[in-house]
């Protein structure tokens, strides 16, 4: 537990500190969602310390201080400290001109600081270098030892959220740094790809080392900080909700067409003109304004700048596409056998004279385009008499696609810049939610069973909020075991 801490009860005050330029400032502005401070890719950008409210509830509040990071010549100041009786002492009273020694100055302000006001350290450590590769930490960490702060180890600099990776370097600096009693835990919070689901361990890791009235407030804070993370995570859930249960009552009308009109249409070469065409056109675009309207929602609602550059419109029917070869090789099979009965056959083809496998080509011709639609690979079925909508294993696809978008706006940091769409999500995402899809084929079935036409949108978006709701806390659940107990 801590020696010495902020007197104050009412708050917890945490000191962000690693070496310059190792990613405090991006840190803060994600765990803030708003910008504070400059970020750039330079030595000591952050040159004075400065308090930011992390989150407050009922008259409590856990501040978070962006100090000046060590310098570079550490070596120096370690040399002098440890020839002093009272090192803390020795640097507290001592002045380094700012402008004449910029790192001197910066790694008092950093030490300065954490003497006078913090309750724990998080100190963020460039994961992207081997522990025994960084000869400043051992330095950094012998001069905050004598302070003797309770330190909390954070990686940064990950780089993509790959499980196994990351758990070997968690592993390789706990081993690295075993031998300080300070440093209380080692864990992962990276200022580009972490999900809001870790978050809140800050605190709760913040808990275990106070005591008293101080470790109250510090789990008070830690809850209302899940608290306020959650109620973002139902607010995506509604924003995905209604673009699904938009997508799912989505219906469109087709042509009153003749027998032999819809002959020609199925076998047009030029797939631009055929009405089936057209209607997936107007359905794609309905989605894709949906869509883009959505993923902006999410964007805004994760405290991220920016917008979806994706120009859905245009690409929505790669991202949705469902391959239908079984019924691309139908369709390329019952095409060739009619394809001589254009033209004075139509009349045999109204009184079943011309059949294909059982009258086949009949019901693909007055059954209102829904073999035709399977067929040419559309992702439309019959909804109703001379009517579409899409199809199960589009609704499916869509469904996973704005889980796939979710999960990347759940790990985007603030940090980071500005919203940028995914080029390529990590593999184990994928994994994850085509299991959850798979292992929920039923209740997709059933939920697209309830669109069309005649669905109640009521009942539907009940519904679809609910299933949902299971599929994205399995996700993260999946992800990130120990986030479970969140939902």
């Amino acid at each position: 537990m801590a020696e010495e801490s902020n007197g104050k009860q009412d708050e917890v005050i945490l000191s962000l500190i690693s070496h310059t330029n190792v990613g405090k400032t991006a840190l803060a502005r994600t765990l803030l969602r708003r910008d504070v401070g400059e970020v750039a890719d330079r030595a000591h950008v952050t040159v004075a310390s400065e308090a930011y409210t992390l989150i407050e509830s009922d008259g409590l509040a856990a501040k978070l201080w962006d100090t000046p990071g060590f310098g570079s010549n550490l070596a120096k100041l370690a040399k002098r400290i440890r020839s002093s009786g009272n090192p803390v002492g020795w640097i507290m009273h001592q002045v380094w001109d700012r402008f004449k020694d910029e790192s001197l100055w910066c790694s008092q302000e950093a030490i300065r600081n954490i003497k006078e006001d913090a309750d724990l350290v998080l100190y963020l450590v460039d994961a992207s270098q081997s522990p025994g590769t960084i000869g400043y930490v051992d330095l950094e960490m012998e001069i905050l030892s004598w302070i003797g702060k309770p330190v909390l180890v954070f990686l940064n600099q990950t780089g993509r959220p790959e499980p196994e990776r990351i758990a070997r370097e968690e592993e390789e600096w706990r081993a690295h740094l075993a031998n300080l009693d300070i440093v209380k835990s080692v864990s992962t919070l990276d200022a580009f790809t972490r999900c809001w689901t870790q978050e809140h361990h800050i605190l709760e890791k913040a808990a275990d080392q106070l005591e008293g009235e101080k470790q109250k407030t510090a789990d008070k804070l830690a809850d209302a900080w899940t608290q306020r993370n959650l109620a973002v995570f139902d607010k995506s859930l509604d924003e995905i909700t209604d673009l699904l249960v938009f997508s799912l009552l989505d219906t469109e009308k087709l042509k009153e067409n003749t027998v032999v009109d819809k002959l020609k249409n199925i076998l047009a070469t030029n797939d631009k003109d055929s009405e089936m065409e057209k209607v997936q056109q107007n359905m794609y675009k309905r989605l894709a304004e949906r869509t883009a309207e959505t993923i902006n929602r999410l964007i805004a609602s994760h405290g991220l700048d920016g917008q979806t550059a994706k120009e859905l419109a245009r690409t929505s029917r790669e991202e949705f596409t469902f391959q239908r070869n079984v019924e691309e090789s139908l369709y390329a099979a019952v095409g060739g056998a009619v394809s001589g009965l254009v033209g004075g056959l139509s009349a045999d083809l109204i009184a079943g004279g011309a059949t294909f496998g059982g009258g086949a080509i009949l019901g693909m011709i007055l059954g209102g385009g829904t073999t035709y639609a399977l067929a040419k690979g559309y992702n439309l079925t019959q909804t109703g008499a001379n009517e579409v909508r899409w199809t199960e294993a589009h609704f499916e696809n869509q469904l996973k696609f704005i889980i796939m978008l979710y999960l990347a706006v759940a790990h985007f940091g603030r940090g980071r810049g500005a919203w940028q769409d995914p080029e390529n999500n990590p593999s184990h995402w994928e994994a994850t939610t085509d299991e959850l899809l798979r292992s929920n084929k039923e209740m997709l079935k059933s939920l697209w069973k309830l669109g069309g036409a005649k669905g109640n949108p009521d009942k539907l978006r009940k519904e679809v909020r609910s299933k949902v709701r299971g599929l994205l806390a399995g996700a993260l659940s999946k992800l990130y075991p120990d986030s479970e107990r969140l939902f």
